[in-house]
């Protein structure tokens, strides 16, 4: 009786978590996430935009078709996939030609209620309190604003989320179901996470791997075929991603590490300018990011110098033989990143809100998060290290009953999840706090996870109750 009764509120969660996502997206004041300038590179292609006055302080949630808001920024995401199906949508109901922001919101909104409806398939057979304690912990966690307030915006961290999101849950299904769709559906929801930005296509280091050695236990059938198709179009895409930014769009993030976060806190200022393939007449720039007007960035002649004296991979090898500076970088960037959500702002300037004003309806978690970790890089990293310890561990105490796609499956969640931190850390120092939010959605899937196989969730047998 008590199973069937758990039958019944089978959709509980998604329209649990449906209220709190219209709610926050759609109730005046609505609740968004300011344009940092970084919408263009989605919506240019479309002759989309708004004045850009209220940058980073307010939402702007009326946007115009105008030729002057056309922009070939030569970046390709796939968030340009949602922004064109919900312009579609403006285009037949608007009728004084203009795009209301919630209509990305709402294509946003619905991506992540069909990962929580298949998550539901997923574990329909589960009864009990262990049921009720995961969803509910997938309730506070997932349907904070913290993760809501990307869905009104444009930036491409929004399809990075909700490919992960339907990645995980497609995974779990493929594992348990070895069901075509679901694999399938896999493969593309991932090839749309590493190219949703260049930042995430070092994940295709985790993930082809992963497809290339266990993807035969996600397909029932031609299982090695699926391994290798699979395991060649995920490295493919993160190869796509990582060339898909202009050329000189990497030399801006190591410009703002070696500038702005190592040199400051330098103990040798010539040795290490002459470690970064860099001489003493650069000196001068310390203290200044790519977008400072002193940077020399906008002079292509000195970005094209910049480039050829030093790189990323250069910077890589400065980080291993200084772990002094490397650990310095990744401390004083996680201090940042504890903050959770980036100081932008969540409301229209029509609100009557004041500027930069932050929305503190469902914010139990972020705020917890940022209480335990604002400021206080240490503890940030100890926590992230624990967690991919701490699943590991969990994961591989319970071998016997998990699948070995799942376990190793479990394994590249965790080497994301730290793969995604330092990236964040040491690949670029300005809007530190926005590029942790794939990593600290990872955190937050570990965590997940610990609770489920805390819970037994490895001994229960689901099957499609479709």
């Amino acid at each position: 009786m008590g199973l069937d009764r758990f039958r019944t509120l089978r959709h509980a969660p998604s329209l649990v978590l449906a209220a709190i996502i219209g709610y926050q997206l759609f109730i005046p004041p609505a609740v968004g996430l300011a344009n940092n300038d970084d919408f263009a590179k989605v919506i240019g292609v479309f002759n989309l935009g708004a004045p850009i006055a209220d940058a980073y302080a307010y939402v702007d949630s009326k946007y115009w078709f105008e030729p002057r808001y056309g922009y070939k920024s030569r970046f390709y995401s796939s968030e340009v996939l949602p922004a064109a199906a919900a312009i579609g949508l403006s285009k037949i109901f608007s009728k004084d030609g203009s795009f209301d922001l919630r209509w990305i919101g709402l294509i946003h909104g619905l991506l992540f209620l069909f990962a929580v409806y298949l998550l539901e398939s997923l574990l329909a057979e589960v009864g009990g309190y262990r049921r009720l304690l995961l969803w509910t912990a997938l309730v506070v966690f997932l349907g904070d604003v913290m993760y809501v307030s990307y869905f009104n915006s444009f930036y491409t961290d929004a399809a990075a989320y909700l490919f992960l999101i339907l990645s995980v849950v497609l995974f779990l299904r493929a594992g348990a179901w070895r069901k075509k769709l679901d694999a399938i559906g896999l493969v593309i929801c991932v090839a749309l996470l590493l190219l949703s930005k260049s930042q995430h296509a070092i994940l295709g280091l985790w993930l082809s791997p992963l497809f290339g050695g266990f993807g035969g236990s996600l397909w029932a059938r031609s299982g090695r075929w699926f391994a290798i198709v699979s395991s060649a179009i995920v490295a493919g895409a993160a190869i796509l991603s990582a060339e898909a930014s202009p050329f000189d769009y990497a030399a801006r993030g190591y410009y703002s590490v070696i500038f702005f976060q190592v040199l400051p806190h330098s103990q040798n200022v010539k040795g290490d300018l002459a470690a970064l393939g860099l001489d003493e007449s650069y000196e001068k720039l310390i203290g200044t990011h790519a977008y400072s007007a002193e940077s020399g960035m906008k002079d292509p002649a000195f970005v094209r110098t910049f480039m050829q004296r030093t790189s990323y991979s250069r910077l890589g090898r400065y980080f291993l033989s200084h772990p002094r500076d490397a650990y310095l970088a990744i401390r004083m960037s996680l201090e940042q990143g504890g903050r959770q959500r980036p100081p932008m702002g969540n409301f229209a300037r029509s609100a009557g809100l004041p500027a930069f004003q932050e929305s503190q309806a469902f914010a139990i978690w972020s705020n917890t998060k940022r209480a335990l970790f604002d400021g206080r890089g240490v503890r940030y990293l100890n926590y992230y290290m624990a967690m991919a310890a701490l699943i590991c561990a969990i994961a591989t105490a319970k071998r016997r009953t998990l699948s070995s796609v799942l376990l190793a499956g479990v394994y590249a969640l965790a080497g994301m999840g730290l793969t995604e931190m330092l990236v964040a850390a040491l690949a670029d120092a300005v809007d530190v706090t926005r590029h942790y939010f794939i990593a600290g959605a990872i955190l937050d899937l570990e965590l997940l996870f610990v609770c489920a196989l805390i819970l037994g969730f490895d001994r229960v047998t689901v099957r499609v109750c479709l």
